[in-house]
């Protein structure tokens, strides 16, 4: 059994959820908020940058979303994660690292955090300046490069962790009270609907719009327009 801990409307701790039931492996998922003071010390020896999700598989714990996927689809080849081909397998890991490495700070830290958690959890002022900087000069040119990048339904070929890496993202950033404009980027407007209803998405989704409904600082507008 795979055990995770995080919270389900974190981004990288969802990426985890959605590879899992694609993968159709059972697992639970255990409650564990990194803003908190206490957090148990085998996570801070697994994760020591306190960041969610870290699973535990098989006497096994593992940090870091990404590294995770990549465990998984050697321990549970089948339904692969990752393209099998080199080409797409490389476009798979290059946007995986465009959203991680580019875009996801801007989104949870400089907007999310800065406008749900911060204030909620640690009673932070969100920095106004930051908000700004990350939503007129940072997030629009990593939403361009993804939008330019998505050439057909998915970005490597056929659903991959590439996809659900964008989407989970793209999804908090809706939570953060903005939206990816059908307008100004077509594609991923319509590739973030297209994954958020694909069956593994569908079945987080459908566990995780209570609690995200529950902290009602997030926009849920999006699930309530995809049904969830």
């Amino acid at each position: 059994m795979l055990q995770i801990y995080g919270v389900p409307f974190s981004a990288h701790t969802r990426k985890v959820i959605v590879a899992a039931h694609h993968k159709r492996l059972p697992f639970e998922l255990s409650q564990l908020v990194p803003l908190t003071p206490d957090l148990p010390e085998w996570f801070l020896r697994a994760s020591p940058l306190r960041q969610i999700p870290v699973v535990v598989h098989g006497g096994r714990t593992i940090a870091d979303s990404s590294v995770i996927a990549l465990y998984l689809d050697r321990v549970a080849p089948e339904r692969p994660l990752y393209p099998e081909a080199p080409d797409d397998y490389a476009k798979a890991l290059f946007i995986e690292e465009l959203v991680d490495g580019a875009l996801a700070k801007h989104v949870l830290h400089g907007v999310l955090f800065q406008r749900v958690f911060g204030p909620r959890f640690l009673g932070l002022t969100p920095d106004r300046d930051l908000i700004t900087r990350s939503l007129e000069e940072h997030i629009p040119l990593r939403l361009a490069d993804l939008e330019a990048r998505l050439e057909g339904d998915w970005f490597a070929g056929a659903f991959s962790y590439a996809d659900i890496t964008v989407a989970s993202m793209l999804l908090n950033f809706h939570y953060a009270g903005e939206q990816v404009s059908r307008d100004t980027h077509p594609r991923l407007h319509a590739l973030l609907r297209r994954a958020l209803l694909h069956e593994p998405f569908a079945t987080a989704l459908r566990a995780e719009a209570p609690a995200a409904r529950g902290l009602h600082d997030l926009d849920t507008h999006l699930l309530d327009e995809l049904g969830y």
